[in-house]
């Protein structure tokens, strides 16, 4: 848990601290041009309430995201972390002994799989072809998470590759939704590579 608290904070920071130079400019400025104090005077005053407005700004936000991405972890039995944090989540599934599939065949089953997930919800397909799928998912909180998959095959198998990321681009903590989705989606892939592989297959941790 503060392994993920301190990755989010260290994810905000650069928001943080524009926030905060904001705030003791602005202050800085009310104090040179209202009440007539020094720019001496004035400036040391205002970066100590920049900095401390930049690290409550940080501290806060991170906090409530931790509570709400450890609530989403326990629904779904996921052990939450530093990794959950940064974006676009990308998680690996290889599986091999897959033969006498192609990539288009194994797309084709991880599109059908997810389509009827109960929990994933998939929202919309946006793009479907050879080892391509791409789709909108509703996360959790019903945060809408924008998902590539791509799914290739070789002599030792098959390797799918899952990135979530948010849908909205300028989002810069989305409280592990994009994380989740990706675990879940990375469950449903491997089992249904393992289901034309048989038994075996490996998930990269």
């Amino acid at each position: 848990m503060l392994d993920y608290w301190l990755a989010a904070v260290r994810r905000l920071a650069a928001s943080a601290l524009v926030t905060g130079a904001l705030c003791a400019a602005a202050m800085t400025a009310a104090l040179v041009l209202g009440d007539g104090a020094a720019w001496r005077e004035a400036a040391p005053r205002s970066l100590a309430v920049g900095a401390a407005v930049a690290l409550a700004f940080a501290a806060v936000l991170s906090t409530a995201n931790l509570v709400s991405a450890a609530r989403t972890a326990r629904r779904h039995g996921l052990a939450l972390g530093p990794e959950a944090v940064p974006l676009p989540c990308v998680r690996e599934v290889r599986v091999p002994g897959v033969t006498d599939r192609t990539a288009f065949q194994l797309t084709d089953g991880v599109r059908y799989a997810v389509e009827r997930d109960p929990v994933l919800r998939p929202a919309e397909v946006t793009a479907f072809g050879h080892g391509k799928l791409d789709l909108t998912v509703r996360g959790p909180s019903d945060t809408t998470v924008a998902v590539r998959i791509r799914v290739t095959t070789g002599p030792e198998g098959a390797t799918a590759v899952v990135e979530a990321r948010p849908a909205t681009p300028h989002k810069r903590l989305d409280a592990a939704a994009c994380w989740t989705v990706a675990r879940l989606l990375e469950r449903r892939v491997e089992e249904t590579l393992r289901a034309e592989a048989g038994d075996g297959g490996q998930v990269r941790p």
